[in-house]
């Protein structure tokens, strides 16, 4: 097995700074003793972050959705009474007007989850009593006629009261899984009445939803949906998050994953019905899968204490997508991607092994078929032993350190068996660890005969098996001159349109002739990286060194390095002593 970790080479590095600690530590010392003024209590304006704020009253330790407690439906008096009179940190209530769709409505608004449309209960005498707490609020709005007066309420009550918290506000604007009838929430009204009315919140928009056995249906939330979403939203200033149906969300994360990664100020609201079959495999898939603070858990006891006993043991083997970001999984510090780690697989499958269990990163397979009746192989540059694709995978999946795979890939062939295996795997619910699917790819300005047309590359993962990160690279040929203008943009443009997280595949030499035109690869999507390689095969190291350096400069958090043992090692120590 090649490869190394970079810890000791970091700690060679940070000897180098003691004498600069000692004198820090001589000068706090010295004004340890110095008194010093108490900071104001912050002010929380209402969109603020929900999570910071409850950090603030001391009600989480930390940034993490799940940490958050909730009370449903604290509409009548009594309900509400309750609820204040709890430990749960955030009170969720429904918003509509008095005998709503009767021909005795009001534009009141009141505290009423339909069927009712009357309650003992004003929206005004709600938040006069919420206000006099410190909880959190989420007003769920029931039918569009109850907007525009509530937010006419919050508006004078914000210029009366500072009323000092997040406010979430809910409404569900689209049609989702099982759901063909009208809904009671224009879309366009909502979003407009906030913006002109109230607009300083976390928006809570979601889709209609009707959970049906899946003997019945097994429609979950579509591309489509989670695309329409986003076209609404996408240029709004506020926080945004966004309610999902707990039991269909583990089916489409692939969509959530990708929505979560279009902007920092999106987070989503599992919500659970109360019949739902929710489990809790369902649920640590989509905890091990997203970073803690993206997800609020609005979920019914006793599943919600068993999730929450299972989550946060630190011994418990992870469920990861395996299109996920290796940020996310391997967690590098400072989020840094020097520090994954990568390696080259070796022949000797029982010392892999043991290999396994004691080191982590990812790992690169070079994948093979013999013939058009043969499964994909893995092969290693120096043995003619090879193992079966699925039979190494088995190795990688039975450890319990977090390992990803790299699979290098040839030939159309072998393309396809591979994603038929990972396939097969991912139905059995086994897969659950990061999967790269790299070829050289023809297209445009570097089109070549010998390589796969990019077209087909790219049609083959989305036909087969789409929930991978998709890692092309341009053919050596055409990088005499590095990777210029023209090459880059035609790979733009290949990629195109993609969902998934990308990884482009960049050669550590041709960056030294020309890398500035690569940056644009990051500039376009949060999802896109780079993965840069380097080997004797290449060149010696110095022929690489002026390209990794200056992509090194550029940017840490979402470049990777792919290099040799030495390379490697001769690398960090320019990087980190330097």
């Amino acid at each position: 097995m090649k490869g190394c970790s970079v810890a000791n080479i970091r700690t060679v590095a940070g000897i180098g700074v003691f004498l600069g600690v000692c004198i820090a530590i001589v000068a706090l010392c010295v004004t340890l003793g110095r008194p010093h003024s108490k900071d104001p209590s912050p002010s929380f304006s209402t969109g603020d972050d929900m999570l910071e704020y409850l950090m603030y009253q001391g009600e989480i330790r930390s940034k993490d959705g799940l940490l958050v407690s909730w009370y449903h439906a604290a509409n009548s008096k009594s309900e509400m009474e309750e609820a204040l009179n709890s430990d749960i940190m955030i009170l969720e209530a429904d918003v509509n007007v008095e005998g709503h769709l009767t021909l005795n409505e009001t534009n009141l608004p009141i505290m009423a989850h339909p069927p009712a449309v009357y309650s003992d209960n004003t929206l005004q005498n709600w938040l006069d009593s919420v206000l006099k707490s410190p909880k959190g609020i989420k007003l769920d709005f029931k039918s569009i006629q109850a907007v525009g007066p509530s937010l006419d309420i919050l508006f004078a009550k914000a210029s009366e009261v500072k009323i000092n918290r997040p406010v979430w506000l809910n409404a569900d604007i689209l049609k989702g899984p099982n759901v063909n009838h009208e809904i009671g929430v224009d879309a366009t009204q909502f979003l407009n009445l906030v913006k002109n009315k109230f607009p300083d919140v976390t928006l809570s928009p979601g889709w209609v939803t009707l959970y049906l056995p899946p003997i019945i249906s097994n429609r979950t939330y579509t591309r489509e949906m989670i695309q329409q979403m986003y076209n609404m939203v996408r240029d709004l200033p506020q926080k945004i998050t966004y309610p999902a149906r707990a039991v269909m969300t583990r089916s489409a994360w692939p969509h959530f994953n990708w929505l979560l990664q279009q902007s920092e100020r999106y987070t989503i609201t599992l919500w659970q019905g109360k019949s739902d079959p929710l489990t809790l495999e369902d649920l640590l898939f989509i905890r091990d899968s997203s970073n803690p603070e993206e997800i609020y858990y609005d979920i019914f006891e006793p599943l919600l204490s068993e999730f929450k006993e299972a989550a946060l043991n630190p011994n418990r083997k992870r469920l990861f997508y395996p299109g996920g970001s290796i940020q996310l999984y391997f967690q590098p510090e400072d989020s840094d991607g020097l520090l994954v780690n990568w390696y080259e697989a070796d022949a000797d499958i029982l010392s892999e092994k043991e290999f396994f269990s004691s080191n982590s990163g990812m790992i690169t397979l070079n994948i093979r078929v013999k013939d058009s009746s043969s499964s994909p192989q893995v092969a290693f540059p120096k043995s003619p032993t090879q193992f079966s694709l699925e039979d190494y995978m088995n190795v990688i999946l039975a450890n319990p350190n977090p390992w990803g795979v790299f699979l290098k890939i040839e030939t159309q062939d072998a393309l396809n068996k591979t994603l038929k295996v990972l396939s097969r795997m991912h139905d059995h619910k086994a897969l659950n660890v990061p999967v790269w699917i790299s070829m050289e790819v023809s297209y445009g300005n570097f089109s070549m005969e010998g390589y796969i047309q990019g077209i087909d590359f790219l049609n083959t993962i989305n036909d087969i098996f789409p929930y991978v990160t998709i890692a092309p690279s341009w053919p050596a040929p055409v990088l005499g001159s590095g990777y210029t203008e023209i090459l880059v943009q035609d790979m733009l443009m290949l990629c195109e349109g993609l969902w998934q997280e990308v990884s482009f595949q960049l050669n550590a030499v041709a960056l030294g002739k020309e890398w500035l035109s690569a940056v644009k690869l990051l500039q376009v999507s949060p999802m896109y990286s780079l993965t840069i390689e380097h080997n004797s095969k290449q060149g010696i190291f110095l022929d690489g060194y002026a390209g990794l350096m200056a992509m090194r400069s550029h940017e840490e958090n979402r470049i990777y390095y792919r290099l040799q043992q030495d390379y490697l090692n001769m690398f960090l120590e320019n990087v980190f002593t330097s």
